[in-house]
């Protein structure tokens, strides 16, 4: 059973008076701006990875050693523009991306890194990109109104210097101009590689590598402008693999990266939503031609939402608002076609055994809830029910989805997700939840199962945890203003099919536990004493300083929803939020509140006042989720209320992307050490100290302005 966004603030209301839970919604039409055309799925193969047998993969980049710095590989990297097509029947879709500068093979996700844990990585990026953007800017957000092709890199997940975290004032053009806090690049400090002098455009990244096994991934986050730079194509996976993955691996309890007649068992599954012109956008969509760029109007170029819609968004109106301009920003971005590998719709054909999949969602705003679930061959789709929700009636689920691993490295303990589950807004449980930002580790053996086929399939709303209908798009579905044939998009429910066939050379997983729970790596901050599900809530030790903060929405100048981190103490109203009551957001420039010494441990206690499900995401540290519990907001005095739970059975473990539900009080603890690295590293000139983020990963979110400094002294 679903529930509409206003039963769902209702039902969470009991949290306590005085918890402004925003429903961004109002009255929201079947009339969408823009629809992608109705692409034929399963038509073409999923892309794995050229360094693991696919030539027509996502490209790896090759690396050297580094002359300078020991037990480091230096890759040379471009960020540009090209051409890729993401689907037989799309004309190649300009994106940006990045691609190896010693073998420019360009596709979509491309610059992959596989790497080991102790040998560090150098990247020298060299910015290419034009100066008018592929999709239209909003300057009126804070640090849009600059060059359109600023970059900046960020390893998330990585334990990486401040210099070389890539924050929003990180950027650089491609003729050398840069942010407030760039200190990478030409005649500054790594610009020390003898008869390899930076040039104007380009600037290192150094990557220690001292963490344990985990995809990382590697995107653009440009003040102003992240939220398209990434959508446009600049992400890619970064694999850190350890000794204990080895071990694993050599005992047999995890698959390898290639099986024993060298195919791929481990593979990257990256997952985006977008949206692309279609036949009817001159039509739906008339000032489209009016914002793109000429070459990015035609069929199959990428489209993004950027008109504030009264009718789709929460809109204030007074005599002190602006009204909102052409293009603008928006709360959240769904598309409406799915991509898996940066191609749209692909099929995988595996043999029954088992294999690894590091599971990405690489989507702006939506969420996903991941079952694996039965499809007979020649259907196109698992069928939904529209009044249930959820697959049909009868549908059979597949084989178990194994967890082994977060972002952060492995689990305490394996959980397995047994497939048929939907989400369910009132409990916030479901199957596999993967929420932007975040990936799981996941195995799953298809042993015994040849001839079968198999769906991805997802039933999360968007925004999560309580959509709208109309965000969600399979067939059947009355809400939504396209009606696909069958076996067509869009469609954002079936994600990605795998078809199984005979094993060459068998490979099941082996009986008893796959984890050892001593192997957690580091050791966790507060132990924990079981993981049999419902795992309690984690005491706070004693001791340990605890910092409470805060998520927010209000109203900017132009009377659009605005989502901002704060503290329990009211904030100042400015004229950038409209001059009017703001409650404890702050913006991502007002003065930095979260400054921390270097290696501390702190308690976050962060309580959500929004109707949204937010991944926050925390650049520098990996964190232990100790509870979740409801909470009371009475006389200006946060207190928590209710019912505590601990940490979901998956995240029983590090994380560095954690999701924090409406209503509660979501409790973290980190400890806050600096990164070793053989060179010295200044402060931050903008800020003092060394100069992190912390902030909301669904990228709207972030851009507006859901972002706060994170200042290690």
């Amino acid at each position: 059973m679903k529930f509409s966004r206003r039963e769902f603030v209702k039902r969470t209301a009991v949290a306590g008076a005085g918890i402004a839970l925003f429903s961004k919604f109002g009255v929201y039409t079947a009339k969408a701006v823009n629809n992608s055309d109705q692409l034929k799925k399963w038509i073409q193969p999923v892309r794995g990875l050229t360094a693991l047998g696919d030539p027509n993969g996502i490209p790896v980049l090759n690396g050297v050693p580094d002359p300078v710095f020991p037990n480091t590989t230096l890759y040379q990297v471009t960020a540009g523009q090209y051409q890729d097509q993401l689907h037989p029947n799309l004309p190649p879709t300009t994106l940006y991306g990045y691609w190896d500068a010693t073998n420019p093979v360009k596709r979509h996700l491309g610059g992959v890194v596989v790497n080991t844990r102790g040998q560090a990585s150098r990247m020298r990026f060299t910015n290419t990109l034009p100066s008018q953007h592929i999709i239209p800017i909003d300057t009126t957000l804070p640090g849009a109104n600059q060059a359109q092709n600023r970059i900046a890199v960020h390893l998330h997940g990585g334990f990486i210097p401040w210099l070389c975290d890539g924050g929003p004032f990180d950027w650089w053009t491609t003729n050398g101009a840069s942010g407030l806090s760039f200190p990478n690049g030409p005649g500054r400090v790594l610009d020390n590689i003898p008869g390899m002098p930076m040039r104007p455009g380009q600037a290192d990244y150094y990557y220690g590598n001292e963490q344990s096994k985990r995809l990382a991934w590697y995107h653009d986050h440009a003040h102003g402008i992240t939220r398209i730079n990434a959508y446009a194509g600049l992400a890619s996976a970064y694999l850190i693999l350890d000794p204990i993955n080895e071990a694993y691996v050599k005992a047999k309890k995890i698959p390898g990266l290639v099986d024993a007649n060298g195919n791929a068992q481990t593979f990257p599954l990256v997952f985006q939503d977008k949206k692309f012109v279609s036949k009817t956008t001159p039509i739906s969509d008339p000032t489209w031609a009016t914002l793109a760029r000429r070459d990015v109007q035609s069929v199959g170029s990428l489209w993004y939402e950027h008109i504030y819609d009264p009718k789709e968004f929460r809109l204030l109106k007074s005599k002190q608002n602006l009204t909102p301009p052409n293009p603008s920003c928006i709360p959240e971005f769904f598309g409406d076609t799915m991509l898996a590998n940066g191609t749209v719709y692909p099929v995988a054909t595996l043999e029954a055994k088992r294999y690894r999949f590091f599971v990405l969602n690489a989507c702006n705003a939506r969420v996903l809830n991941i079952n694996l679930m039965q499809v007979a061959a020649g259907v196109g789709e698992v069928p939904t029910n529209p009044r249930t929700g959820f697959a049909a009636a009868g549908t059979p689920v597949g084989p178990p989805i194994i967890q082994i691993g977060t972002e952060a490295g492995f689990l305490v303990s394996e959980t397995r997700f047994p497939n048929g589950r939907p989400f369910n807004p009132a409990t916030l449980t479901g199957n596999l939840i993967v929420a932007p930002g975040e990936r799981a580790d996941i195995i799953i053996d298809f042993t015994g199962m040849a001839g079968k086929e198999f769906m991805m399939y997802n039933d999360a709303p968007g925004p999560f945890p309580s959509g709208p209908a109309t965000t969600d798009y399979y067939l059947g579905n009355p809400a939504n203003p396209v009606q696909p044939a069958p076996g067509t998009g869009p469609d954002t429910r079936n994600i990605f099919r795998i078809k199984v066939v005979a094993a060459k050379t068998a490979d099941p997983q082996p009986a008893g536990p796959i984890l050892n729970p001593n192997l957690l790596d580091p050791a966790p901050l507060v132990p924990y004493t079981t993981t049999v599900t419902p795992i309690p809530p984690l005491a706070v030790p004693a001791g340990t300083p605890v910092r409470d903060l805060t998520l927010n929405e209000a109203f900017d100048l132009y009377g659009r929803l605005i989502q901002m981190l704060g503290t329990t103490t009211p904030a100042v109203a400015t004229s950038a939020r409209g001059g009017g009551a703001v409650g404890y957001g702050l913006d991502y420039l007002a003065p930095t509140t979260e400054n921390v010494k270097a290696g501390s441990t702190e308690v976050w206690r962060i309580f959500n006042r929004t109707a949204d499900t937010h991944p926050i995401h925390f650049h520098l540290v990996n964190v232990q989720v100790l509870s979740r519990q409801p909470f009371r907001l009475l006389n200006g005095k946060f207190t928590p209320a209710g019912v505590a739970r601990g940490p979901e059975a998956n995240e029983v473990g590090w994380k560095e992307t954690v999701q924090m539900h409406p209503g509660e009080v979501t409790t973290v603890i980190m400890k806050f050490d600096l990164p070793i690295t053989p060179f010295a590293v200044p402060t931050s000139p903008r800020t003092g100290g060394h100069e992190y983020v912390w902030h909301c990963h669904i990228l709207e979110h972030e851009e507006h302005d859901m972002m706060r400094p994170l200042v290690v002294v």
